[in-house]
């Protein structure tokens, strides 16, 4: 059974594993290190502006879904992020529905995804997103609160 829960200190190894896969080794300029991942935990925890919760399955860590907030234009930037070797099971769908059930969101969340992941593009889609644009190889979404 899947379920969401915060990161703590003993999450940055599975946080690292995570983001070590070729798919995600951009966004960190080359693969996370552990200290990195130590830092990304201990942001979540202390960082009043970012939502972020763990993807658990049957006690293992397999992926992250954030939330960036922007008080000032009533909007929040989704991310996620599934383990290579837990894709294709429905986990990122599961999870970023779930996410999106809490409280404290705002009216409005965006999401961005690469035009060459489509997958991404059908877990925002299943999550209630509609794409709004592309640019520069990026498909924008936006999803109003309901």
């Amino acid at each position: 059974m899947l379920r969401l829960r915060e990161l703590a200190d003993g999450d940055a190894e599975s946080v690292r594993r995570i983001h070590a896969d070729g798919s995600a080794t951009d966004v960190w300029f080359g693969a996370m290190t552990g200290a990195q991942a130590l830092a990304y935990v201990r942001e979540a925890a202390t960082d009043p502006g970012l939502l972020v919760r763990g993807i658990e399955v049957g006690g293992d860590l397999l992926g992250v879904v954030r939330l960036r907030l922007d008080p000032g234009r009533g909007t929040g930037r989704l991310s996620y992020i599934v383990r290579e070797d837990a894709r294709g099971s429905g986990h990122a769908t599961a999870a970023v529905r779930q996410f999106l059930t809490g409280d404290g969101l705002p009216a409005r969340v965006l999401a961005v995804h690469r035009e060459a992941n489509p997958a991404s593009g059908r877990v925002l889609a299943k999550a209630g997103f509609t794409p709004t644009c592309t640019s520069a190889g990026l498909v924008h979404h936006e999803r109003a609160r309901r």
